[in-house]
């Protein structure tokens, strides 16, 4: 009887790792074509690097995450998908601040040694440093109404804070928006392979960004399933879950930006890719999830709050000299490491 037992849920969750997969690979689908289109549009718009960098390709390249949380809160519902939701706020900021910070240290190199870059640390611009200020001095406090559950004018409080200083960001990037334009940027994807069917590459870029739009809803509410049908089996947290497997799906489109931008020695536009979504997630997402949420954290968030902290500051020191070394951007790999062995090897 209890081998029966066994082997069903072996069985089970078999399928449901595979049904995470084809989830995961949709979403993945469905971002990297959004990304590609709303890159090109954000191009012919003739906007500057940094108001690009820090404000328009975040926002919308952050569309895949916000479609995660959006359908764990609504479609999915309950205890589980709140947290779920909650983890994809925290996730992308904590990757964003290990994995792909350490990739975009590790590109860096691989440029310099093939001769696509003039040295190995990257030259930035010191107002990228304004984005940096912002994560170090807010993301901490998004745990802050969290510890306070029991008074909900905090949590409400806490929700205008942080959408007001979005507001003051977006102030604030928009009068350096003409500090450089974007120089290239790839065809939208539909009228590359299209076979030019739709000869007008905006109009192209527009059906791109539909027909991902479906794939991100799709994959999304899989996804959130198997994340919830996962942590139910191996007794673990679905924030905790969550926070490490969706930005795995939804932040590669950014990262893999960076990674190209950082090796051709496009160093401001790189970093300024990644810093802007964590400054999303230091105040708009948080806003958002502070009202449709309860707002209810656990060990994982504290220490992705934590991880993505400490490496802000670090890499808001190097910033201030205009000159960043490649191994202060890999400290990160060190909690990202940290946090997947305590995640996957004991259930932390």
């Amino acid at each position: 009887m209890w081998l029966a037992t066994a082997d069903l849920q072996g069985g089970k969750m078999d399928t449901t790792l595979l049904e995470l997969f084809g989830s995961m690979i949709i979403v993945l689908f469905a971002a990297v074509i959004f990304v590609n289109a709303v890159e090109y549009i954000g191009y012919k718009l003739n906007l500057g690097h940094s108001f690009v960098g820090a404000i328009i390709a975040p926002l919308f390249t952050s569309i895949p995450e916000l479609t995660v949380f959006l359908v764990a809160v609504f479609a999915v519902g309950q205890t589980a998908g709140q947290e779920v939701g909650i983890g994809t706020l925290f996730g992308q900021p904590f990757m964003a601040s290990s994995l792909s910070y350490g990739l975009v240290g590790l590109a860096a190199v691989v440029g310099f040694f093939t001769g696509r870059r003039k040295g190995s640390f990257l030259v930035v611009e010191r107002n990228l440093g304004i984005p940096y200020v912002f994560i170090a001095v807010l993301f901490p406090l998004t745990v802050v109404p969290s510890l306070l559950a029991g008074v909900t004018i905090v949590k409400y409080a806490f929700g205008l804070l942080f959408f007001g200083a979005f507001l003051l960001y977006v102030w604030m990037m928009f009068r350096r928006r003409e500090e450089g334009l974007i120089e290239e940027v790839e065809d939208c994807y539909l009228y590359r392979y299209g076979g030019r069917i739709i000869r007008m590459p905006v109009i192209s870029a527009l059906i791109q960004i539909v027909i991902s739009a479906v794939g991100l809803y799709v994959g999304s509410e899989g996804m959130v399933d198997s994340v919830i049908a996962i942590a139910n089996t191996i007794k673990m947290s679905p924030l905790g879950l969550a926070l490490i497997l969706v930005p795995a799906a939804t932040a590669i489109p950014e990262t893999t930006s960076a990674l190209i931008w950082g090796y051709r020695g496009k160093d401001t536009l790189s970093l300024g890719s990644l810093v802007g979504e964590s400054v999303l997630y230091s105040t708009f997402y948080p806003a958002i999830g502070l009202f449709l949420t309860p707002w209810a954290l656990d060990r994982h968030a504290y220490s992705s709050v934590l991880a993505t902290t400490i490496v802000s500051l670090v890499l808001l020191m190097f910033i201030m000299r205009k000159k960043m070394p490649w191994w202060s951007l890999c400290l990160g790999l060190f909690f990202f490491i940290a946090y997947a062995t305590l995640v996957f090897a004991f259930q932390f």
